[in-house]
């Protein structure tokens, strides 16, 4: 008889010690998975009926982002003293832009999906760059040629999406926003034409 009040015991300390490490493991597993969850990103029809705000900013950033990687692929190759320093102040100036736009978003739409809608104005065209040749090129006047070639059409699709942003954008900070860019970008489009020009390759760039 005591040595089943015993087992009894015995068993029943192993049962409460068992249940109590699970209620202590259960939060910790929660919140490990919620922290290592990535950003969802929206079905192509929920983009599409996203706030038109949302898929501005992220749409915009998106083609920030890859107008950073070409113009830091660029450095080091540039000669055109004019193009040297648009490639370092393109990084600058729209990677401040990013960090304003995720200020909104973390504001304006906590959690959301990401709405990356590629049939906003200029996104079809201006976001299908093969940089591949332009990172084998070698540094030269070829080079310098080639990156207005790409940069001028990234550019103008960014000036496209702005302006169709000013009529749609729920928000006066994206309109605001809209205008600076179309007016520093347009700047710059004006710019690498006429350098495009003193390189001999023709004024004119084409859309890729």
């Amino acid at each position: 008889m005591i040595k089943l009040r015993n087992w009894l015991l015995t068993s029943t300390l192993i049962a409460t010690t068992a249940a109590i490490g699970c209620r202590n493991e259960a939060p910790q597993a929660t919140e490990a998975s919620t922290a290592q969850s990535p950003t969802v990103t929206a079905t192509a029809a929920s983009v599409a009926t996203a706030p038109y705000d949302l898929q501005f900013i992220d749409m915009m950033s998106k083609h920030h982002r890859g107008a950073i990687e070409m113009a830091t692929m660029a450095r080091g190759k540039i000669e055109h003293s004019g193009l040297k320093e648009l490639v370092k102040r393109i990084p600058i100036d729209q990677q401040k832009e990013i960090d304003q736009m995720k200020s909104w978003r973390d504001q304006w739409y906590p959690g959301a999906a990401i709405a990356e809608n590629m049939n906003m104005p200029g996104m079809s065209w201006g976001m299908n760059m093969d940089m591949s040749q332009m990172q084998s090129m070698k540094a030269g006047h070829d080079f310098d040629a080639m990156f207005i070639d790409m940069m001028v059409p990234h550019h103008e699709s960014a000036v496209a999406m702005s302006r169709d942003a000013i009529g749609k954008a729920e928000h006066h900070e994206i309109r605001t926003l809209a205008q600076q860019i179309i007016d520093a970008q347009t700047k710059e489009i004006d710019q690498m034409k006429k350098w495009r020009v003193t390189l001999g390759k023709g004024g004119d760039s084409q859309k890729h």
